[in-house]
Parts: structure tokens; sequence; C-alpha cells
């Protein structure tokens, strides 16, 4: 059975590259009747912090995903990997008892300073072996002395690590380029290289999609799952998100949090339309705005390699789409919800609510929009043909907007009123503005008796 899984880490909020990824793990695992897990990664504990964990749940559920194991599903095996302790010591004793791992006791003054030659050197950053070397008996004089190694994976000698990426094609590191990486702090905590290795391993996860800035920890955990004997998952490295400048997204250069988007009142359907259609385009006849229809449609061979720009106005695009899917039908009862004063309209508010998406594609911009039904506007001047119109609406025999139309234009023509000198005064006096829905959707709206009240019939 196919399982991925999304595995942030709580040391901030969920942002548009996160979900993205979140996004296309569930669509993949959906699109083979597979299973999507929900991990958190949670090995660096100064910086992660539950009120993040649970903002990161709230968002992912808003944007419509589920998941067939998490953090907060009951399970007899914790998805947190702060609780997973006990399961990394037994693997990092299979290591130890293997001879696949060596501590290290250099400082991190020499291990700076190793970096800083090698970079000026133009050679790759990579441990040079030297605790390698160290005896058992000497290494176990040291810590029995109080010092505290961190341990590192041994790799045979002329290791190269290479794999077929399901999005990048054919990827190779060759021997000397990785060095002897950590697997466990000096505090005994694992890092999250040996951390997430054993947890993809353990929790079956067959396909690891995941960011290419992640491409470099790749060799590093095929050699982790290779010492072990493991089968491989299969990696898909999906291009980064980048700015309107082509950098990467950060808080300088257009990374927004989801939660933000949220308060913004963008839709959830919108946002996965979005995000979906960043460096992959589904079929034709796929509904972008339903999950079930995008994952029908998903493969992960037709993800383009090319790094996709964030644009918030091709966002907006697919937020009116979105209100518009919805239909005024829906939408009126939304806010209806929201706004009591909706309620005495209740019957008539879908017409002109789905007239006004355009230009109105967020809820508050309807909202807004549609304020004038309960606000009268007592302060503009009544023409003198105007309870002469409410007369005449009131004997209307059908209250639909084309009627209302066809009585408002036959009713200037008659008194041989200017377009503008008849409609504008009348829009002014019915909403209190200069311009807005069509005045038959306003006046069909409005109903009889609110028509003449403000015609001055009343």
């Amino acid at each position: 059975m196919i399982r991925t899984r999304f595995a942030p880490s709580p040391t901030g909020e969920l942002h548009i590259g996160g979900a993205r990824t979140a996004l296309f793990n569930y669509l993949f695992a959906r699109s083979a009747g597979g299973e999507f897990l929900l991990r958190i990664d949670d090995t660096d504990a100064e910086r992660s912090r539950k009120e993040y964990e649970a903002r990161l749940l709230n968002d992912l559920h808003w944007l419509g995903l589920t998941w067939d194991a998490g953090p907060d599903i009951p399970s007899d095996t914790p998805l947190r990997q702060s609780e997973r302790g006990e399961i990394y010591a037994q693997w990092m004793d299979r290591l130890r008892e293997a001879g696949a791992v060596y501590p290290c006791f250099c400082t991190e003054e020499r291990l700076t300073s190793l970096r800083e030659g090698q970079t000026a050197r133009g050679e790759p950053p990579r441990y040079d072996g030297r605790c390698r070397s160290l005896s058992p008996d000497e290494a176990r004089r040291r810590m029995e002395a109080g010092e505290r190694p961190c341990w590192r994976l041994a790799l045979p000698e002329g290791y190269s690590a290479a794999f077929n990426d399901a999005v990048r094609g054919p990827q190779s590191f060759p021997a000397g380029t990785i060095g002897d990486f950590v697997v466990q702090r000096s505090d005994g905590t694992p890092t999250y290289l040996f951390a997430s290795a054993v947890d993809d391993y353990l929790t079956g996860i067959t396909h690891v999609i995941r960011g290419d800035e992640h491409v470099p920890n790749t060799a590093r955990q095929l050699a982790i799952i290779d010492r072990m004997g493991w089968l491989r998952p299969v990696f898909a490295h999906i291009p980064m998100v980048l700015s309107a400048d082509r950098r990467k997204l950060g808080k300088r250069t257009g990374s927004t949090p989801i939660r933000e988007y949220r308060e913004r009142g963008f839709l959830p359907e919108a946002l996965d339309a979005y995000l979906a259609t960043l460096s992959w385009t589904p079929e034709a006849e796929a509904n972008p705005f339903d999950l079930a229809s995008l994952a029908a449609s998903f493969s992960l061979d037709k993800i383009a390699q090319s790094s996709p720009v964030h644009d918030e106005e091709h966002l907006l695009h697919w937020q009116r789409e979105a209100i518009k899917q919805r239909g005024g039908e829906a939408l009126a009862a939304e806010l209806i919800a929201g706004e009591p004063r909706f309620a005495p309209f209740e019957e008539r508010l879908a017409p002109i609510v789905a007239d006004l998406l355009e230009e109105a594609p967020f809820l508050r911009d309807l909202n807004e929009a549609l304020s004038f039904l309960w606000s009268r506007s007592d302060s503009e001047p009544r023409e003198p043909w105007m309870p002469q119109l409410a007369a005449e609406l009131a004997k209307l025999a059908s209250w639909t907007p084309e009627a209302a139309e066809g009585l408002l234009r036959s009713f200037m023509k008659e008194r041989g009123l200017k377009g503008r000198a008849f409609f504008h005064p009348l829009r002014r006096l019915l909403t209190g503005r200069d311009s807005g829905a069509p005045l038959p959707l306003v006046v069909f709206t409005l109903g009889r008796e609110e028509c003449a009240a403000r015609l001055g019939l009343l």
C-alpha cells in the first residue's frame, strides 16, 4: 500500500511551501487508494512549541486534509518524535553493536574551523573522521571522565549515495562528499536525519515527498537506510516556491502564514486550487475545488522541475473562482448565519449575491456591499417622481428582477427622464452609494415595502 507523510516541525506557522508539500503528499496517497500520515518532527526541543503544533493541525484541517494516523488520533505508536525516545535509543544501540557509529569528542570550535577551511578551499563541508580512529578504550576513558560525545555514522569506505528521484530524475553523491555525520547529539537526543529515517521505516512510508532543499538530507538518510539494511522508499523532491524576485520565501519575501489567509477571508478551496497549481497542472476535467477530483488527476511524473513563484494575484484569481463556485444560494446562507440583519431578505438575497461576486470576492466584501439593505440613507434628496415610482412598484404583479427592470425603464421613458438623471438619484436614495449591483436587483432585494419607505410613499 502507498503510504506518504507530512512531517512538519512545530517551530513556526504553516506557510505556502509547507502547505503545498502536505497537499501533494495527501493527493498522491489518495490517488493510489493509499494512506496519508501526519507526524510532528519536534526533535528541536528548544524551538518546538505546542501552540504551533495546534495551529498546524488547525490549518491542515481547514484546508480539508485528513490523515489516517497522526498525533491527534489515538494509537499505540506515538507520532510525535519527542514521544519516541525509547524507539530511537533501541535503534542507536543496534548501530553501536554493529560498529556502525562512533563517538566524536570534537569541540564546536574545531568543527567550525574545519568547515571554514574546507569552504575556503572550495571543498564540500564534511567531517574529516578524526575521532573515528580513537580506540574503544580511549573513547570509554573519556566518557567515564565526564566528556559527552555526539555519535556519528561510520560511512563505509567509498560509499556513494545515488537514487532516482521521482521528480528530479537520477541523483548522485560521490564518495567522500558526505562525510561521517551526526546521528545522536551529545545530550542523547537523535538528530532529524536519524529520527526521520527510523520513523519512515517503522511507519511503512513508501514515498517521501518534500521540498528540494532536502536533497542533501536524502543522501545522508539513504546512508542510514542502507546501513540498516532497510528497503529504500521512493524520494520525490518538489521545487521550492520562490518570491516574486525569485528568492526563497521568507518573512521579508512574501511568506504569509496560512492562518493569515484564513483571517483575510480566503476560502480553503481557493488555497487548495492555488497550491495544487504550483508546479503541477491538473487534468482539464478535474475540478480544482474538489480534493477527490484533484487526487484522481494527480501524479508525481507531471510535477515540473522549475520553481514556481508565489503570486497573490494568482491566488486572488482562485478566490474569485472558488467563491463563484459556491454560488449565490450557499453564500447567502453564510451571510445570514454571520449577520442576522440579512434574515428579512433571505428569500431574495441569492441573486444579488451572485451578481456581486466579481467585485466582492470575499464574504466581508459582500457583507459591506450589501449593508445598504439595513442602512437607510435619510440625507439623500427625494425627487418629485419618487413617490410615483413607489406606487408603480407597489402594483407590480410579479416581484422579480426582470419585472423590476421593465418597470423602471418604462417609468423613465414615460416621464421623459434621461438615464443618469433617473438612475443616479434613485441609486443614491436606495443604497447611499454611487455604484453597486444593478438597480433592478437592488429593488428586488429590498422588497416592496422597503422600497416604498425609502422612496417616500410610506
